[in-house]
Formats: structure tokens, sequence, C-alpha cells
């Protein structure tokens, strides 16, 4: 029977984890968005083992190119006038963001590719199992500083959802070193839209931050760290980051806004930012629905058979852990 039921939850997943694709080559996926067929092409660097490696490891890993030229010019120019405009009406904030951008008039098409990407997808399900769902979508800005601020810290922390520093006032918690890798209860892929360096603000990661109980004090949130590591991105490189990793963005002293566009995914069932009640999402839903793709459904938080397929995968442990278990006495 247990046989039976693994087979099944198998094939379950097989369902769940493939898209309506065409496979054109290794590097070029055509797939369907609103009833219209479109090709995404990005040569992988790594394969998404390589990259679950590394993400294992150190709580964040790079899809580099991921983005190409011609969207991230297109993004750049079409926010870029009403991103000046809340920057000279609120000069001293120090980001801003254009959220829901699934419903965003300009880039809706553009962005909704870019979160139905394969690729993404892929390596979500890869991290965090069949759980996936948006929480929000949207690109965030941060304006010019002075030269005098060239590269400072903006502000260590982790992300929604972490767990980490639970309990960080408990007087066992100086025993605490580290803990087994777990999936994230969310992720983070960022995608940047210009050079990252110290002119534009380097991205600063404290490897391997996810599987410890490192903490740093208000204090200490934006001065440097000892473990840091600034990763330099190019244009349209994407970064997927473990919700527990302790990272900070650096002020940007360039002569140009710094942007950035986020897709922040979630185990499904759990509050989500951006509204799913919409047009859009309506219209790529019921495109999924008539293809049968629950990853996409899924994704807008939509699974009818959810808990009844995670209570069977549930049954197939509990029923391989007392298998084992040696009913004789042990000397």
């Amino acid at each position: 029977m247990f046989t039976c039921i693994s087979l099944f939850i198998r094939a379950f997943y097989m369902i769940n984890l493939c898209m309506d694709e065409i496979q054109t080559d290794e590097n070029s996926i055509q797939l369907q968005l609103n009833g219209h067929e479109f090709s995404r092409t990005y040569k992988m660097d790594h394969s998404l083992t390589d990259h679950f490696a590394s993400y294992k490891r150190d709580g964040y890993t790079v899809f580099r190119q991921f983005m190409t030229p011609e969207v991230v010019d297109f993004v750049r120019i079409n926010v870029e006038t009403e991103f000046q405009q809340r920057f000279k009406a609120e000069p001293d904030r120090p980001r801003t963001t254009i959220s829901d951008l699934i419903a965003h008039q300009t880039l809706s098409e553009k962005m909704s590719k870019q979160l139905l990407n394969p690729t993404v997808l892929d390596f979500a399900e890869y991290v965090m199992g069949p759980f996936v769902q948006l929480d929000s979508m949207e690109i965030t800005g941060f304006p010019s500083r002075p030269p005098d601020q060239l590269n400072l810290v903006a502000d260590w922390h982790r992300d929604a959802f972490s767990y980490s520093d639970m309990w960080a006032n408990h007087p066992f918690r100086k025993d605490l070193t580290s803990h087994p890798y777990t999936a994230p209860t969310a992720c983070n892929c960022l995608t940047y839209l210009q050079e990252m360096n110290q002119s534009t603000g380097s991205l600063r990661v404290i490897p391997g931050s996810h599987l410890d109980y490192t903490q740093i004090s208000e204090t200490n949130r934006k001065k440097p760290h000892d473990r840091e590591f600034l990763i330099e991105l190019n244009a349209g490189d994407m970064v997927f980051t473990h919700n527990e990793l302790l990272h900070s963005g650096s002020l940007n002293t360039s002569d140009q806004t710094r942007y950035f566009v986020s897709i922040y995914f979630q185990r499904i069932g759990l509050p989500h930012r951006d509204r799913f009640d919409i047009p859009e999402i309506d219209t790529l839903c019921e495109n999924a629905r008539q293809r049968k793709d629950r990853r996409v459904q899924r994704l807008f938080g939509i699974d009818p058979l959810f808990s009844e397929r995670e209570r069977m995968a549930w049954s197939k442990m509990i029923a391989d852990d007392r298998s084992q278990v040696i009913t004789e006495d042990v000397d």
C-alpha cells in the first residue's frame, strides 16, 4: 500500500513541477502567458544542483545575466520619471518602492514574464518544495547620496518570516552556535538594473548566517561586519537569498538612481503584500487553470488539494520512519 502511495505522490509532484513548455534547446523555453506564446532565452551558468549547493552553504546564489539588457533598459526608462518625482517630493527618503508590478500599466507584461520565468519557479521549488506562493513583486529605487557616504552600510537585517532571532534574549541563547540547514519559509529574488559596486552601493552578505544564530545589535546594524562579503554584480544579475541570511545594502553615491526588482516568495498560506484580486492575476490564473498548471495557480494562493497532498507526503515519511525502527531489544 505504501508503495502505491509513494508512486501516487511522485506522480502528483511530477505534474506540479512541469509547466506547459516546449523545449527548443537547452537554453530556450517557450510557454504560454495570457493565451500568447513568448520565448525566454537564459543561458544557465550553473545547473540548479550547483546553485543549490552554494545556496545551502552560503544562504544565497547568483544567477548571472538573468534579465536581458533590453528588459533592464526598458524598466529603467519607464520608472525613472516616477522615481524622480517621488525623491523630489521627499528628498530625505532613503528608498521608495513601486509595488504590485503585475498590475503596473507599463511594466505588467514584462514583469509577468519575469515572475513566471521557469528558472525562477524551478529553483524556488528546488529550495522550498512545491509550496511556493508570491508575497510581492516590486521595484525599489535608492537615490544618490553625497560622496562622503560612499558604500556605507544601510542596515543589517534578515527578511520576513525569519526565526533566527527568536528567543534572542533567552539565557540559553549564548550557547547556541549553529543549526542544520532548513528550507526557507520565504526567499527573495533580487534582480539589479545596474552594476553593483562601491559607487552604486554593494550588496553585503554574511555567508552562512542562515545556519547559525549570528546577531547584530542595534548599535552595530549600520557598521561593517568582520564576516561580511560584498557581492559585485552586473546589470541583469539576480541574487536568490534565503530569508535567514543576514544582509544589507550600501548607500548609493553614484550619479544615478539604483534599482532592483524584487520577487519575494513565501510558503503558501502565509499573509502576502501584493493583491491577488486584480484582473491581470485573474487572467494568469484562468490561463493556468485551463492548462491544469497547479504551480502557477498556487503562486497566487489557489490549491484546493494542497493540504490533502501534503498530508500524503507526511504519511509516507512517517511510514518510512516507523519501518526503520528496531523492535527487538538492543544491547
